[in-house]
């Protein structure tokens, strides 16, 4: 049964398809070699294969571009991703470069500060501001074992922050002259009679001055200073500058809102005055204060201009 199918695989040999090839080959050269019979073929063929050709190469250049359009977005995400995460950490570095150097400056101003003042001084920092929306304190990294006592003033080379409210071991309350609870006794920077007292505004980051003498020009843009009656504020630090001045009805008192010279919560560096007989001098300006308040008197800025205008029409 297997060799009735020889028949029907019997193929031309191999050797004879190479020498009828080889033939024919010869042949067409020798006819197309001088007389160009098949040129209109190889122009037919040639045609023929262009139709093909032509969008069979224009689909590979256009694959070959979109793959390469591809690679190349892929690599200038990666690259845009590499200069982002570079600018950022420059940047990061930039802002820390600054606030150093901003550090060292503030430094370079306490030291001289420190310098210049008379009062022994203790120079802290900053840890925290304490959580309390009704309070303006601020926690310093100096305690009574470096010889921090309550009632000292904190001090900055802008002036005067505030006092020493709670002292622990290792660290110190501080409560800026922004609480409404601090009074301070202060004086106009070039006219020491006219003075007052500064406590902490209603409204957040501002002073306000009250109880000030009667024989008064206040103007816009005035600088008030510690007047150092009270012992324990060393006179001439600096407090506020007064910034808006309302002018009270009749029976009322005008309101001097002042603000402050110092940076007050945002503040780093500062120096504690280390006052002697500190306890007692606190007590006192606390006293002081107390006694202003009971004896206050309506002598503002409305009641002046009233009692002027009186005295005109009297007159």
């Amino acid at each position: 049964m297997k060799n009735d199918y020889q028949l029907f695989r019997r193929t031309t040999p191999k050797w004879a398809r190479l020498v009828f090839a080889s033939a024919f080959a010869i042949v067409l050269m020798l006819v197309d070699g001088k007389a160009h019979h098949l040129q209109w073929v190889r122009a037919t063929i040639s045609s023929s294969l262009g139709l093909v050709q032509t969008p069979l190469h224009a689909a590979r250049t256009w694959f070959s571009d979109a793959f390469f359009h591809v690679y190349d977005l892929e690599r200038l995400a990666l690259d845009n991703q590499k200069l982002i995460a570079m600018n950022q950490e420059q940047a990061a570095r930039l802002a820390l470069l600054n606030q150093v150097e901003q550090d060292n400056n503030v430094l370079r101003e306490q030291q001289g500060l420190k310098l210049e003042q008379k009062t022994p001084s203790l120079a802290a920092q900053v840890l925290y501001q304490v959580v309390d929306p009704y309070a303006r304190k601020l926690v310093l990294n100096k305690g009574s074992q470096d010889g921090v006592v309550a009632g000292q003033p904190v001090i900055t080379s802008k002036g005067l922050l505030g006092q020493i409210t709670g002292v622990t071991p290792i660290t110190s309350e501080l409560t800026l002259i922004l609480d409404t609870k601090i009074n301070v006794p202060v004086q106009l920077e070039h006219d020491p009679k006219v003075r007052g007292f500064i406590s902490g505004h209603t409204s957040e980051g501002l002073l306000s001055l009250r109880f000030f003498s009667t024989e008064v020009h206040l103007n816009v843009d005035n600088v008030f200073v510690t007047s150092g009656i009270d012992g324990l504020y060393p006179a001439g630090l600096k407090v506020g500058r007064v910034s808006k001045i309302d002018t009270a009805a009749e029976g009322s008192q005008s309101t001097i809102t002042v603000v402050p010279t110092t940076e007050g919560m945002s503040t780093r560096y500062v120096l504690i005055l280390q006052v002697p007989d500190v306890a007692h001098m606190a007590k006192r300006s606390q006293e002081q204060a107390s006694q202003v308040v009971q004896d206050a008197e309506p002598n503002t800025l409305g009641a002046i201009a009233r009692a002027r205008a009186k005295e005109k029409q009297g007159d």
